[in-house]
């Protein structure tokens, strides 16, 4: 007959064996998210309940069943603007961005899970554009984490930068107000519409296939060709000055400050 004392070690040993199994078995039962890269585009589908709060509380309503022309409408509508000294409103994709990852944007919204939401990851030239889409309450909802390689940081408390931009909503168009015990705050990086906004993007309507679209025809490309070379020195000290405005007043840190020199540099020399 085994001793008291033997028995109490072996059932402690197969006690700590089951609660590792147990603890393991949904990591190993759990498969890894798949990522589909195409190009320049990256998309995968994330868990609802792997992200903020918001978007846990949020009841979406998936698969979205929407058309590759409700896609492309979208995509040309949505806007941003820089929130600097010389900050400009541009696109958030370029005509050349939306008629490459329209397709498959489409096709991943129209299976996507109930439980999941879609997020993506555009390469462009100036750095990548990345968010999560998702539908709830019959609205579609576009959270963008960066864009052009410029991070969104909306928090107000003392000693944290807030964000260099935020979206524009347009017609059909708003910002995301989640309840909170303090009210109802506007997010800037995100935007909500009907999956049929009220009017066409002229973007759209004027490019229809890829034979209409050059290296030169996003407008983004085309406000940073100089006109003259005093002009082009001008604009790069104004440039050059506000930025080092912003490292001065802790808005950017010094890699931050870093690498916007050295692109303002590369695309004024």
């Amino acid at each position: 007959m085994m001793p008291h004392k033997t028995k109490v070690n072996f059932l402690s040993h197969i006690a700590l064996v089951i609660f590792l199994f147990i603890a393991v078995l949904p990591m190993s039962c759990s498969a890894p998210e798949k990522r589909l890269e195409k190009e320049r585009l990256t998309i995968f589908y994330r868990s609802q309940f792997k992200l903020g709060r918001e978007i846990k509380a949020l009841r979406l309503k998936h698969p979205i069943k929407i058309s590759q022309k409700q896609v492309m409408n979208h995509l040309f509508s949505l806007h941003y603007e820089e929130l600097t000294l010389l900050g400009k409103k541009r696109y958030v994709f370029s005509s050349n961005d939306v008629l490459e990852i329209t397709p498959l944007i489409t096709k991943a919204l129209n299976r996507m899970k109930p439980n999941k939401v879609l997020y993506y990851e555009v390469d462009t030239s100036k750095g990548t554009t990345a968010g999560t889409i998702l539908q709830a309450q019959g609205k579609i909802h576009w959270q963008f984490d960066t864009i052009n390689g410029v991070s969104f940081d909306n928090s107000s408390f003392p000693g944290r930068k807030t964000s260099t931009w935020r979206l524009l909503p347009r017609n059909g168009q708003s910002f995301n107000k989640p309840s909170s015990m303090i009210g109802n705050e506007q997010q800037h990086n995100w935007i909500i519409a009907n999956l049929d906004l009220p009017a066409k993007s002229k973007r759209g309507l004027k490019r229809h296939s890829p034979k209409n679209i050059s290296s030169n025809s996003s407008p983004a490309l085309v406000d940073k060709q100089p006109r003259s070379s005093s002009v082009n020195q001008n604009e790069l000290k104004k440039r050059l000055w506000f930025l080092k405005e912003l490292r001065n007043k802790k808005l950017i840190d010094d890699g931050e400050y870093k690498r916007k020199r050295k692109a303002l540099l590369d695309q004024f020399l």
